[in-house]
């Protein structure tokens, strides 16, 4: 997923690696406009990386996440069926 993303605008792993060390010196950093997610994504969060493309995530402990999924808006937020 990430080589897809990269593959296409040179300058975006620079943006997303800086935007994970915004994430992991302050998860609440207001730049990244980090936020629950409802619905069937209830439990999960996400943040910004650009206005499309967004990383979900869990919470795994107190100062663990796991990354889900990275990617346009459409994609890491479609509905899941079954």
């Amino acid at each position: 997923m990430l080589n897809e993303l990269t593959s296409q605008d040179e300058n975006l792993e620079q943006i997303i690696n800086e935007r994970i060390k915004w994430f992991q010196g302050n998860p609440r950093d207001t730049r990244l406009d980090n936020h629950p997610l409802t619905g069937n994504m209830k439990g999960r969060w996400a943040f910004s990386i650009t206005d499309d493309i967004r990383i979900v995530y869990e919470w795994l402990g107190e100062t663990t996440v796991r990354f889900l999924a990275i990617g346009g808006h459409k994609k890491v937020y479609r509905r899941r069926t079954g």
